[in-house]
C-alpha cells in the first residue's frame, strides 16, 4: 500500500492531489504526531530520572539540563505543531465520495487549534517542572 501510493504521489501529473495522495502525507503526518508524542515521553522521563536520581547535581549540571529540558520540549513542541497543522491541512483535502464518510466529517470537525494549543501548554508545563525540580 505504502510503495502504491508512493508511486502515485510521484507520478502524479495533475496539479491538485488526489484523495489518495492527501490520505497518505496526513497519515504520514499523523505518524510523525506519534512519534513526536513518544521521543517526548521518553526525553522528558530520563530527564525526570535523572533529576530525581541525581538530587546533588553542581551548579553547571544544573544549567546544562535545564538548556537541554527548554530546548527539547521546544523541539518536539515544533516537531508536533507542525505535525497537527498539517494532518489538519490533509482534512480540508477529502473530496468526492470519502467526503461523505462519516469519519471524513468527524475528521473536517476536529478541534485542530485546541489541539495545537495543549501541546505547547503540556511543553511549557514539562519544561517548567523541570526547572522548577532543578533550580527550587
Amino acid at each position: 500500500m505504502l510503495v502504491l501510493t508512493t508511486y502515485r504521489f510521484i507520478h502524479h501529473e495533475g496539479k491538485h492531489m488526489t484523495n489518495a495522495n492527501s490520505i497518505f502525507w496526513a497519515a504520514m503526518r499523523q505518524r510523525d504526531v506519534l512519534g513526536g508524542l513518544a521521543i517526548y515521553i521518553a526525553l522528558n522521563s530520563a530527564l525526570f530520572a535523572i533529576i530525581i536520581l541525581a538530587s546533588d547535581i553542581s551548579a553547571s549540571g544544573q544549567v546544562a539540563l535545564a538548556i537541554f529540558a527548554v530546548l527539547s520540549n521546544f523541539l518536539v513542541w515544533l516537531w508536533n505543531d507542525a505535525g497537527i497543522k498539517d494532518v489538519h491541512a490533509g482534512s480540508k483535502d477529502i473530496t468526492g465520495d470519502d467526503a461523505e464518510t462519516a469519519i471524513a466529517q468527524e475528521f473536517k470537525k476536529a478541534p485542530w487549534a485546541f489541539y495545537r494549543g495543549i501541546v505547547i501548554v503540556i511543553a511549557l508545563a514539562t519544561a517548567g517542572s523541570e526547572l522548577y525540580a532543578l533550580f527550587g
